[in-house]
């Protein structure tokens, strides 16, 4: 039905759209650009008609280079694939486009993806270095009992460190993942799967010390939609930045120096001040979640200074000593 659902929602726009055409009344002079966005838009919506109907999936840049010529480049053609997906009203995964796997999850959990009938041991010992997230979505998980957290980890050095030095085995239970930087879609949809399940899991994000850091743990928390795709809501609730020691901690327990630190540049103050306006503008978050971010952001500001992890030596003692306390 889901199937009929968008065959039927895209052939209902090409019909309104060629009837808009014939009106008389509304007859109008497209412009050399407004045609090509035109003939792009129905370019896409014919790969779409035919995934749907064969069951077949096809990534974003798939579709750029079936056309290089048309699309000029991969932008555009995403740009046009996210306007598709907001008129229709459905998400890029149920017209069956999806990105190139980015993200990574190791630890006590199974995940049952779409697509497949097995279930994946985010432990397997075949897959050391982490699970690629499955961009079909998931079907079901089960998560380890005993495992109390999830850990979003922005970069894919430490996140591999942690794997090196046993973090899971050490201090686990619990689950590692990571998307690589600024989180794509997949990892947040399985972030939001897991958390629907497990309302009792606390999920931290350890990221730098830095604007670009908390900009990426605001926008797993981020209750905004999407500016290019129609997405759900996909929001982590009660999400913890994971600040393992602000600078002046960090210098005063000798952990960071003070060649380590950085001054905030004006552009990371505007990124900042634009970020809090956001914040403020935004009704979607309680309260509680709203001034907790903007705390964050003005002792960003006051402290006047960023670092990245990788300065801190034993990191993984330091994550588990932080982490005990906030559990």
């Amino acid at each position: 039905m889901a199937r009929l659902d968008i065959i039927c929602s895209l052939e209902k726009y090409v019909v309104d759209f060629v009837i808009t055409l014939l009106d008389e009344k509304k007859k109008k002079i497209l412009s050399k650009g407004k045609i090509i966005d035109i003939t792009r838009l129905f370019y896409i919506i014919q790969i779409i008609l035919i995934n749907i109907k064969n069951n077949i999936y096809t990534t974003l840049r798939q579709i750029f280079y079936t056309n290089p010529k048309l699309f000029i480049n991969q932008r555009n053609s995403n740009k046009i694939i996210g306007k598709l997906t907001r008129i229709i009203k459905k998400s890029r995964e149920q017209i069956n486009i999806y990105n190139a796997p980015k993200g990574i999850i190791r630890g006590n959990i199974l995940l049952k993806e779409n697509k497949s009938s097995k279930w994946v041991d985010c432990m397997n010992a075949f897959e050391l270095r982490g699970h690629l997230i499955c961009p079909f979505g998931l079907e079901n998980i089960n998560i380890s009992s005993g495992v109390q957290y999830i850990l979003i980890i922005e970069k894919e050095t430490i996140f591999y460190k942690l794997l090196q030095s046993n973090y899971i085995s050490t201090y686990g239970p619990t689950i590692l993942i990571t998307a690589k930087g600024f989180p794509d879609i997949n990892t947040r949809q399985l972030l939001y799967e897991i958390q629907k399940r497990y309302r009792e899991l606390k999920i931290f994000c350890l990221t730098d010390y830095d604007v670009y850091g908390l900009s990426i743990a605001c926008t797993y928390a981020s209750k905004n939609e999407s500016k290019l795709y129609y997405v759900y809501d996909m929001s982590i609730e009660n999400l913890h930045w994971l600040i393992l020691f602000t600078p002046e901690e960090g210098i005063k327990k000798n952990v960071i120096k003070n060649t380590d630190l950085t001054k905030l540049t004006l552009k990371d103050i505007r990124i900042l001040d634009n970020l809090c306006a956001k914040l403020k503008n935004n009704n979607k978050y309680s309260a509680a979640e709203r001034n907790n971010w903007i705390e964050n952001i003005s002792n960003m500001k006051k402290f006047g200074v960023k670092y990245e992890i990788d300065a801190i030596n034993d990191i993984e003692k330091h994550i588990n000593n932080r982490i005990k306390e906030l559990l």
